[in-house]
């Protein structure tokens, strides 16, 4: 499931704004991405605060602004629609979501039912709403609150206790590694999962042997030694093993020798030859989901040691990943510059999604990074996310941001009734 459209009536008293996210998609890499340019005040950030507060149910965004009317509306035609009812001395009477054939009046100052009845509508519209979305995954970034928190100064802060002002206790907290145990975790996971992370045009393994059985073929040995061969070298050319993926516990060499003696006779046994093609059938059907997991880990490698100058990311199997300064040292993900750690951030957010309906929205993502950065960062995230489709959302002021792709918000001047 992804989103489908936008639409905001009267933001502001000022604009109406339709996202049409089907016109977004990018054959090439299966992810789509949906621009959201323009000059300041037009409610670019706005937005995607009212979509994080749909998908969270947290519609305290909607008390703060004027508007008639919004909705969003997901690929299996599902809707939630949110509606602004106002006095006359213009303050909010209350907001109206509804949701499948589920209704609820919001209060207008406070999260919650206008009132008793409308609290257990409300209960109601939540678990519908839970259910239908189940499977899918919103992720907003706003990089304005993201910087201001400081995340990396959080970490690093020192706990202490106080006793009539003075403190007796003194214990430095230790240092986060918030996104290396992320995608550490990510690592173990997407082995155990990996339709939850990787899509695939393969047909499933039992669909395959079923047609191999009604459709036979002829197998020579030189044909499955072959494969044997490109199985080994796929392992190595991924580097699966240094990447820390779950190697494969099968006996080659056995399985040559006896392709050998098959291959020495006149008459080879079709039968092991039948029993060894499927067996390696199996092997490349893992084979399949160890390269989609490596392939995204070694764009993630390299695309970040593109961007930085004097420090280099590694991908580790014991800690996820590690950064490395140009002199060797390791660096702690916290000693980061801000820029750095916002580019990291995000990669890491874009490399652990998943496939089950996966939207990354990210509000102006260009702050704290150089113009090159800049320029570079839309398709080093939709590179990062290799086989898993995302759709991104990014709100920015930055032409560079925007170059290679088209503006995916249409908006018009609002006419009062």
């Amino acid at each position: 499931m992804e989103y489908k459209q936008f639409y905001v009536k009267g933001l502001f008293g000022l604009y109406n704004h339709t996202i049409d996210f089907s016109k977004s998609k990018t054959p090439k890499d299966g992810a789509s991405v949906v621009m959201l340019y323009g000059k300041n005040g037009i409610g670019k950030t706005t937005i995607l605060r009212m979509i994080d507060g749909i998908m969270s149910l947290n519609f305290s965004e909607f008390r703060k602004v004027k508007f008639e009317e919004t909705s969003l509306e997901f690929s299996n035609n599902d809707i939630l629609k949110v509606k602004s009812f106002y006095r006359k001395n213009g303050d909010l009477q209350y907001l109206e979501v509804s949701f499948k054939n589920l209704a609820v009046k919001l209060h207008p100052q406070q999260r919650g039912g206008l009132n008793n009845k409308e609290k257990i509508n409300e209960q109601k519209l939540v678990d519908a709403f839970e259910i239908a979305l189940e499977d899918f995954s919103f992720e907003f970034i706003d990089t304005e609150r993201l910087m201001k928190k400081n995340l990396k100064e959080e970490m690093l802060n020192e706990e202490r206790r106080y006793i009539q002002g003075k403190i007796v206790s003194r214990k430095k907290v230790k240092e986060s590694t918030y996104l290396v145990d992320k995608v550490k975790r990510f690592i173990t996971e997407s082995q155990v999962y990996n339709t939850r992370y990787f899509t695939s045009e393969e047909p499933a393994l039992f669909d395959k042997i079923l047609y191999n059985i009604e459709n036979p073929i002829t197998f020579t040995s030189t044909s499955l030694k072959k494969r044997i061969s490109s199985i080994v070298k796929f392992d190595k050319d991924y580097e699966t093993k240094r990447l820390g993926l779950a190697q494969e516990k099968w006996d080659k060499r056995k399985l040559n020798l006896i392709l050998n003696n098959e291959q020495k006779k006149k008459t080879p046994s079709i039968q092991k030859l039948t029993v060894i093609n499927s067996y390696l059938e199996v092997i490349e059907s893992r084979l399949r989901e160890r390269v989609s997991l490596a392939e995204r880990l070694l764009n993630f490698e390299r695309i970040l040691n593109n961007f930085l100058s004097d420090k280099s990311i590694i991908v580790s199997k014991e800690k996820g990943f590690e950064i490395e300064s140009i002199n060797g040292d390791n660096i702690s993900e916290t000693k980061l510059s801000t820029g750095e750690y916002h580019l990291l951030y995000l990669s890491v957010l874009t490399l652990c999604t998943t496939v089950m309906g996966t939207v990354i929205a990210i509000d102006e993502p260009e702050m704290s990074m150089h113009v090159n950065w800049q320029n570079n960062l839309v398709n080093a995230l939709v590179r990062i996310s290799s086989k898993a489709n995302p759709q991104f959302i990014f709100a920015t002021h930055s032409p560079d941001i925007a170059a290679n792709y088209s503006n995916s918000m249409q908006t018009e001047f609002h006419e009062q009734n």
